[in-house]
């Protein structure tokens, strides 16, 4: 097994997914990722790694990283933004509302920035009548 294909192993366990579901969230067949975990395919092509980045949650740059793509002084700073959306998916699984259309990164492209604000500032105002009844 080559080492880009263990740590995709361990990533997808660690989210509790199956190669199956993978394959669905990311648009890569399970073969191709059974393969890949497997070591009997080489290194995925970038594209290929975009959408297992995407489908796991995990910033695309440290995928690229492990796969060889790039070096270290080329990966962004952009860790804490994603810890920090993947924190926020976590929470949906545990209270098993992932499904909800907000989880869909899809649909959120077709949002304005205004639109976006305007769901920030209600967010707010539930946190804030969160923190009363407390």
């Amino acid at each position: 097994m080559n080492h880009f294909g263990e740590q995709l192993r361990i990533l997808r366990e660690n989210r509790k997914m199956s190669v199956n579901q993978l394959a669905m969230y990311s648009g890569v067949s399970a073969a191709g990722i059974s393969r890949i975990e497997n070591g009997k395919r080489g290194v995925p092509k970038p594209l290929t790694i975009k959408k297992l980045a995407h489908a796991l949650k995990v910033p695309y740059e440290d995928l690229m990283l492990l796969a060889g793509h790039i070096e270290q002084e080329q990966v962004h700073e952009m860790k804490p933004k994603y810890e920090s959306m993947l924190k926020i998916y976590q929470t949906a699984l545990q209270k098993d509302v992932e499904h909800l259309p907000i989880f869909d990164g899809n649909k959120w492209e077709r949002l304005s920035a205004q639109d976006i604000s305007q769901l920030n500032e209600y967010f707010l105002t539930l946190i804030d009548q969160k923190k009363a009844n407390k």
